[in-house]
């Protein structure tokens, strides 16, 4: 068996089309027919069919290609494993996060972690409480939360999340509402996704909407489904949105109800260089993220 027919035949799943998968793989039309002809000699069954003037795959096909991408996942895992397994690193940085952090921040943050310090070995745990007790107990290195910690034993920074705003479905009947009481008037307005500023955001929107009506969910993912899906509204970090395609959600300018103020903390107890580059990093990432972060729709 040749591996690469196996890829060949995935790209050419991708387009069924011959000349479209040849130019991905930078080889000829030809060759691709040979590959998948070697393919279904080895397997002994047909994995294309021509309908009309198409190619498609055929049952057989559709049922070899998951097999293929397990197959070809595989051979890739088993190559990045070898390669690393010779690979020293000058610390491992354990970290413990909340599920918010782990969701929305550490995908775009580790890439710049790893190619900043790729001698520095990282490991991510999620939780959701006793995350700075964890870090006075020596469990972890650097704990990121959006409480402020508990003890006095640690170390932390608060780093500003940016803009808190008012977050919207983005639906036809709501073209003219402009104000955030006739949004709290339609909508449930969904709460508890932030562990500070909820509290007295909650008063303040009872004090000009007294029969607002709010829901409790503690998962920033949830809130945004249920937003999309146009099943309430909720304040929440606008920076969240910024590689996100928004036609479905609206992000509206508070004039009623000054915007809260969100803090993500950086806890650590004992010093060395490595947790001090983490730290930097981060810190500039977050400064990056708000810079970048969506334009408010008016």
């Amino acid at each position: 068996m040749n591996l690469e027919w196996y890829y060949t035949f995935l790209v050419m799943a991708k387009y069924e089309n011959y000349r479209k998968a040849a130019e991905e793989l930078f080889i000829t039309q030809t060759s691709v027919f040979n590959h998948i002809k070697n393919l279904e000699n080895l397997l002994k069954i047909k994995l294309f069919e021509a309908k009309g003037r198409n190619i498609v795959l055929t049952d057989e096909g559709k049922i070899f290609y998951p097999i293929a991408v397990e197959t070809t996942g595989t051979y890739e895992k088993g190559i990045y494993k070898m390669k690393n397994s010779k690979k020293k690193y000058s610390f491992r940085l354990n970290v413990v996060v909340t599920s918010y952090v782990a969701s929305y921040l550490m995908p775009k943050f580790l890439p710049i972690f790893f190619e900043a310090a790729p001698n520095i070995d990282i490991s991510i745990s999620v939780m959701d409480e006793y995350i700075s007790q964890a870090i006075e107990e020596n469990n972890y290195h650097i704990g990121i939360d959006r409480k402020l910690p508990n003890t006095d034993k640690v170390n932390y920074k608060d780093v500003c999340e940016g803009k808190i705003e008012l977050v919207v479905p983005n639906v036809e009947e709501n073209k003219y509402l402009q104000n955030e009481v006739d949004f709290f008037k339609k909508y449930r307005i969904i709460s508890g996704n932030h562990p500070s500023y909820w509290t007295g955001l909650i008063e303040k929107i009872h004090e000009i909407t007294p029969g607002a009506d709010f829901t409790n969910i503690s998962s920033v993912h949830v809130t945004e489904s249920l937003i999309k899906a146009d099943q309430g509204i909720s304040y929440l970090p606008i920076y969240i949105f910024k590689d996100s395609v928004n036609k479905d959600i609206r992000i509206l300018e508070s004039k009623l109800i000054e915007q809260p103020i969100s803090f993500t903390y950086v806890i650590w107890k004992k010093e060395n260089p490595a947790i001090a580059l983490f730290l930097e990093l981060f810190t500039l990432f977050i400064k990056d993220e708000q810079n970048q972060a969506p334009q408010m729709q008016l």
